[in-house]
Parts: structure tokens; sequence; C-alpha cells
């Protein structure tokens, strides 16, 4: 019999690897939309979070001016530093994550020119957090700032898992809130 520990790696791996293959999808570059998976194990978050770059930046394109340029890293230092998620205590810390910006073919930014000429860039912003969050396994509801922090981010579809089970919600824009259903 598998140890809680092994079940719940085992379906983290499981739930982090459905994204990759979904950013080689165009299909899946929702505008508007956004996924969050979590799988929860004691006080530690494993997150992995995906979205259109418009719906974060405002532009899927390489930054063509300093503006640009600066609204990148800004957006990028937030979603290093920031969790995604908290209890209602703000008791989670970034223990370690990385933000990569990829597009769907070659894991850069791709563009499709259509026929009045313009080019149309379907990127994506992938991040991956590890959370330490003290109280987690009392929370029966956690918070997230994506969707107030990112107007683009008009539906915010999360999944979790851990040792307690599963669920999934979906946040409309400048919701916050979401129960855990333990």
């Amino acid at each position: 019999m598998l140890s809680k520990k092994r079940v719940v790696i085992t379906i983290a791996s499981a739930l982090i690897g459905s994204p990759l293959m979904a950013a080689d999808n165009p299909a899946s570059h929702l505008h508007g939309q956004a996924n969050l998976q979590l799988a929860f194990n004691d006080n530690r978050v494993d997150l992995l979070f995906e979205s259109p770059a418009g719906n974060l930046l405002g532009f899927e394109h390489e930054p063509r001016t300093t503006e640009q340029q600066q609204t990148l890293d800004r957006v990028t230092s937030w979603l290093k530093a920031t969790p995604l998620i908290n209890t209602s205590e703000s008791t989670c810390t970034v223990e370690a994550a990385n933000v990569q910006r990829l597009g769907h073919d070659d894991g850069h930014a791709h563009a499709h020119t259509h026929t009045h000429g313009e080019e149309e860039h379907h990127a994506d912003i992938e991040v991956t957090q590890v959370l330490v969050c003290s109280g987690l396994k009392q929370a029966a509801s956690l918070v997230t700032p994506i969707s107030t922090r990112f107007s683009g981010v008009e539906h915010l579809n999360i999944e979790w898992v851990g040792p307690d089970g599963q669920g999934a919600t979906r946040l409309e824009s400048g919701d916050q809130l979401f129960k855990l259903g333990r």
C-alpha cells in the first residue's frame, strides 16, 4: 500500500505535468481564462499557474517598448515573490518559484500572420511555486490574489489534491476566496 506522501507526490506529478501538454495545444490558449493547480502535503503546497500572457501583461509579443519591458519585469517579480494562494491569516511564504514565458510550439512567443498583415502572438506564462503555509491543514478555505491583481483573468479554474482528497472550483473576476471542501 502506498503511503499518503507517495500518493500526493504521484497525483501532484500528474497534475503538474498536464498543463505542459496544454501549452503545445493552441486551443488551450483562451484569453480571459487561467488555471491554478495545487498539491497539498502537510504545510507544503506545490503550485502550478498557467495563463495566456495577455491576461497578465496586456500583450503577448516580446516587449517592444521600455514600458512593456518594465511591465514584464514587474509582473515576473510579483509572481516570484507573492504566494499565489494563502490562508485567511496570510501564513504562506514562497520557498521556491519559477516564472517562464512559453510559446505554443517551441518555448518562445509564436506569431501567426493574418490576412490583414498583423501578427497575433500566442504566449503563456507558467509559474511554479513551492509554498510553506503554517495552519494549512486546518484551513477550510484559501484566498488567491490572482483575479484581483490581474483584471485580464476573468475565469480562474482551480484544481487541488492532497491527503484529504481532491476538488475543483472556478473563480470569476475579482473573486479571491475558495473553499477546499474538506
